[in-house]
């Protein structure tokens, strides 16, 4: 399996907490307990994108000054999203309009990697630099 493949089941399972999510949200969970509930999707998405970073991102940049570019704005979306968690920790806010940002731009930002940054990855770095290798 490649990281590209792997990377979008993620995606898959992501998508699927920031559905229920979207539903706390919607019913008015109480803001506490929507901070507890954040700090589950806030660990899940950050070890995505870690991983993105680390394994696609780092790879790819150094590929073509437009893929550098393309990698430069994945990146500026997960800082975005990881300060964007941090205000909503911060208990003196409210936490919905930040979590209501971090699932939209989090969902755009999914297609954006999937039709943009990973089939340019299969095609610069190749299947064979991408397959997982289990060691």
């Amino acid at each position: 399996m490649k990281i590209t493949e792997a990377l979008e089941i993620e995606h898959e399972l992501l998508r699927n907490m920031i559905e229920v999510m979207s539903q706390w949200l919607t019913e008015s969970v109480a803001t506490d307990k929507l901070r507890e509930r954040a700090v589950m999707l806030q660990v899940a998405i950050d070890d995505h994108a870690v991983r993105e970073e680390e394994q696609v991102f780092v790879p790819l940049a150094a590929c073509s000054n437009t893929a550098h570019e393309l990698v430069n704005l994945m990146e500026m979306v997960h800082v975005e999203v990881r300060d964007l968690f941090d205000q909503v920790a911060n208990p003196a806010r409210d936490p919905k309009e930040q979590l209501w940002t971090i699932l939209m731009l989090t969902t755009e930002h999914f297609t954006k990697e999937e039709t943009g940054v990973f089939p340019m990855a299969e095609k610069l770095l190749g299947a064979e630099f991408l397959e997982i290798h289990n060691t």
